[in-house]
């Protein structure tokens, strides 16, 4: 176990199997309980400056996965992050000339699970119970109990969870 120290950052402990996390610290990150695990590649996560990161307890990230906030991404309890995946809350960049970067909040809801390569857009919201598919692109809501795949992602079945249950 070790904790996280950096400027804006509070933690939980936090379990890092590995190589230690890429952290940005320019924002506020508040994170929980956490298990890194970055055997082949670090994790990026962080705020840049007037981002918020914040992530709950029992949350897994795995190797090579990005959750950097430009504005806000909240991560909710009981979430599993796969390798290389990402979420964002910003283009980082102009997509058209004379428009601003787009940039909204991201929310992942209790006991998602985001799978491997999975990409998730600003401005998503991600319910409780739901699965991202491995590759998956999200560019809209993902409604609670669902399995979203594809690009763009599109609703695949429904998921049977009680309220309480989670991943293990």
């Amino acid at each position: 176990m070790l904790r996280l120290r950096a400027r804006g950052l509070r933690t939980g402990l936090v379990s890092c199997e590995g190589r230690q996390p890429l952290l940005h610290t320019g924002g506020r990150c508040r994170i929980g309980r956490l298990i890194l695990i970055g055997r082949g590649a670090p994790a990026e996560l962080g705020a840049a400056p007037g981002g918020e990161l914040t992530i709950g307890d029992r949350v897994a990230i795995n190797q090579g996965a990005t959750l950097v906030a430009e504005r806000s991404i909240k991560i909710a309890d009981h979430v599993r992050i796969g390798d290389f995946a990402a979420i964002y809350d910003s283009d980082y960049h102009p997509v058209d000339q004379g428009k601003p970067v787009r940039a909204a909040p991201v929310e992942i809801g209790r006991n998602a699970w985001i799978a491997r390569g999975a990409v998730v857009l600003p401005g998503v919201t991600i319910g409780a119970h739901s699965v991202v598919a491995a590759n998956a692109v999200v560019t809209d809501d993902v409604p609670p109990r669902v399995v979203v795949a594809g690009n763009p992602a599109r609703v695949v079945r429904s998921v049977e969870a009680d309220d309480d249950w989670r991943r293990l």
